[in-house]
């Protein structure tokens, strides 16, 4: 139990069929002749208790599992966080995987560098302070494409029971004092599921989305910092709030339901976009929101465009050439 422990990988699983979560966990197994680390899959819930067994009946001494209460992913990937032990952490969703090329090569560089915080697939290189990294470029979103060291996480969590918690998150680990180097290559392969979170088309689940990326906006408004993290989290919520309004016109259908979410934009005063530069994506959103009805009259249009050109309204799956597993410089697979 001494044993020091290098790495930690928590997966959160919720009704994740065992064939899926296994292929995560075998992209893992390459890790034993690498460095010391352990997996902790957090059951969170799923309707059928067969996670904890599958995890004991693998006997891999790396890999433990605990079952809770539906908590959402966040709550899961807390509980990880208070069970694990290693250096690094890191997380991974249970329906993707890792490329054992790409992620040896993040590995020996984290392990050389020492960083605070490493994040993969990001479109800029860069080594510095993470909030300066903010300041200027836009973040990852998602916690799966970060290793952080636990000592620097310190007392940051997510928020349990909503969706979007890793903007709250990735946000609020960008405002630390830490050392980040960001790669523009990624070992994360990140698999479509039209029944994930994501992608589900239930009226109902949208709506909840959308309440919840308020309550991301409305917590990160509360936080009280000093220059320059002040700076650096202005401009990230304007990129939320930008992200927001996008998502909106794709995925909200009703004219009502469209309106009574950007109402909530409005009372927190990032909508209309405010008149700032951060990219012509960013400049393009702002000016449609500035006029009147237009975020609505182009929320059916977007749907138009999306399922001519890709035959969904949604995402793109993103996959992976077998090439790509031991490639020297690897594509970005992961957003």
């Amino acid at each position: 139990m001494n044993e020091k422990i290098e790495l930690s990988i928590i997966i959160p699983c919720f009704d994740v069929p065992v064939t899926t979560l296994r292929q995560c966990l075998e992209s893992m197994t390459f890790l034993d002749s690498v460095l010391s680390y352990e997996v902790w899959v957090i059951d969170d819930g799923s309707k059928r208790n067969e996670v904890v067994p599958f995890i004991e009946s693998l006997c891999n001494s790396n890999f433990h599992a605990v079952r809770q209460e539906n908590m959402g992913p966040g709550g899961a990937r807390n509980t990880g966080i208070g069970l694990c032990r290693g250096e690094y952490i890191t997380f991974v969703d249970a329906d993707d995987y890792i490329l054992y090329g790409p992620y040896i090569k993040m590995l020996n560089l984290l392990m050389e560098k020492g960083p605070d915080i490493l994040c993969q697939g990001c479109l800029h290189s860069f080594e510095g302070n993470a909030t300066r990294y903010m300041m200027e470029y836009d973040i990852s979103p998602s916690c799966c494409s970060y290793f952080i060291r636990r000592q620097t996480l310190g007392e940051l969590r997510f928020t349990p029971h909503i969706f979007h918690e890793d903007e709250e998150f990735c946000t609020k680990l960008h405002l630390l004092r830490a050392h980040l180097i960001t790669l523009t290559y990624s070992a994360y392969f990140y698999r479509y599921r039209a029944d994930s979170i994501t992608h589900n088309t239930d009226d109902e689940v949208i709506r909840k989305r959308f309440r919840d990326y308020l309550t991301v906006i409305h917590n990160l408004q509360a936080l009280h910092v000093t220059e320059p993290h002040k700076r650096a989290l202005v401009r990230r919520l304007d990129i939320i709030a930008m992200c927001y309004v996008v998502t909106l016109m794709r995925d909200m259908s009703d004219f009502r339901d469209i309106e009574a979410s950007l109402q909530g934009l409005r009372q927190s005063g990032l909508y209309p976009l405010p008149f700032r530069w951060h990219g012509l994506r960013y400049f393009m959103v702002m000016m449609v929101s500035r006029v009147p009805w237009l975020t609505h009259i182009l929320s059916p249009l977007t749907k138009l465009a999306l399922k001519l050109r890709y035959g969904t309204t949604k995402k793109r799956a993103f996959t992976a050439h077998a090439d790509l597993v031991n490639a020297d410089e690897p594509e970005v697979l992961c957003q």
